[in-house]
């Protein structure tokens, strides 16, 4: 079966109830919601009340074992899965804590922030992901529902269809009963987190863990977007590479203790090695920012503008200051006002999804 018949068809996986979110669904159908579809995180966005929005996050990696070894040796209420063609696919963390115990790596249904064609199991995996963000918040059938799609790649060396999967994705949710619309992730992330400015202007960075999204956008105009193809899964295959450790392992070093302003004589092999791709990274988004602007003359920035970062990249201690520190040592074809954290990194984009939705859904 092809992500085609699984996508569109009728078949259908035998899923576990995985609705047990956080934030339990509101009383009232809801017309919008946003959906973050990530290398490393699917989110969903919708409002729990009038004033406060509530998310379905769900780590986007999936782990297969036979179903015989499943039912016999794991407790079924308490596990996200997916049963098809008589294996278990578990899904979101307890993914990834399957893979750190067998010193393996989970897998992804995506890669780099499109859907993951080497992967062909992976089609009924995100299609249920999907189905379990959008559904955690009661939508109404016919309900907007604003997706992240990223920017093309400037280094398209490895042949990604960026356009093919938003028209997949959009595919699925008129399937499924929803009016898609598709919207660049780090013009997303500016929506978030300027919203009560009034003024969408700025430059925006969304380190994700497959891509580097950059946008800048003038009153709402999305003058120019790209991505880069080193990010957060790019620093820890360079990590694990450099360290002999497994990405996993490395993974969970850098979400749980990786402190990027500490002394590289004073830590761990493994924490060396993030710090230092994690600067890389760093400067090569900002010289790739700065070469992409030098090389189109229609741009010229007048005012000084904000910068916004965000992303699951961005959540280590210190990220901002070798973030800012890099922008002091480079000569920038414009001015900027501010560098602007966002609240909440891995629910930036959903929100700002969500932003865009609630205005769709009031011009009907």
């Amino acid at each position: 079966m092809d992500i085609d018949d699984i996508f569109f068809g009728n078949k259908e996986a035998k899923r576990c109830e995985i609705m047990n979110t956080e934030d339990k669904k509101v009383n009232d159908k809801n017309k919008s919601i946003g959906l973050d579809i990530g290398t490393g995180w699917i989110c969903g966005a919708y409002h729990k009340t009038k004033t406060k929005i509530g998310y379905a996050p769900l780590r986007s990696c999936f782990y297969d074992i036979p179903e015989s070894m499943f039912g016999s040796m794991f407790n079924m209420n308490t596990m996200k899965y997916v049963k098809h063609n008589g294996k278990i696919y578990i899904i979101g963390e307890d993914a990834l804590t399957m893979a750190k115990i067998q010193g393996t790596s989970a897998l992804r249904p995506l890669r780099k922030g499109v859907i993951n064609p080497k992967e062909r199991d992976s089609a009924v995996v995100l299609k249920e992901m999907l189905e379990y963000c959008i559904r955690a918040g009661n939508p109404e059938n016919g309900a907007h529902v604003v997706f992240s799609v990223p920017a093309q790649p400037i280094d398209n060396s490895e042949g990604f269809d960026t356009e093919y999967h938003s028209m997949s994705i959009s595919a699925l949710l008129e399937n499924i009963g929803y009016k898609p619309t598709a919207l660049n992730e780090a013009y997303a992330v500016l929506v978030s987190e300027l919203q009560d400015v009034g003024d969408i202007t700025g430059l925006g960075f969304s380190y994700g863990a497959g891509l580097v999204n950059v946008a800048f956008v003038y009153k709402g105009m999305l003058l120019f977007a790209f991505s880069i193809n080193k990010s957060g899964d790019f620093i820890d295959q360079e990590a694990a590479r450099a360290t002999g450790t497994s990405e996993s392992m490395i993974n969970h070093i850098k979400e749980n203790q990786l402190d990027l302003k500490s002394d590289l004589m004073t830590v761990s092999p493994e924490e060396r090695a993030l710090i230092l791709t994690h600067s890389h990274v760093i400067k090569h988004s900002i010289k790739t920012m700065i070469d992409t602007f030098n090389n189109n003359n229609n741009i010229n920035i007048i005012d000084s503008i904000p910068i916004v970062i965000s992303g699951g990249s961005t959540l280590p201690n210190g990220f901002l200051e070798l973030f800012q520190n890099e922008l002091n040592k480079t000569s920038l074809p414009f001015e900027y006002s501010e560098i602007i954290p966002a609240k909440d990194p891995l629910k930036s984009v959903s929100k700002g999804c969500l932003l865009y939705a609630d205005m769709l859904s009031k011009r009907g």
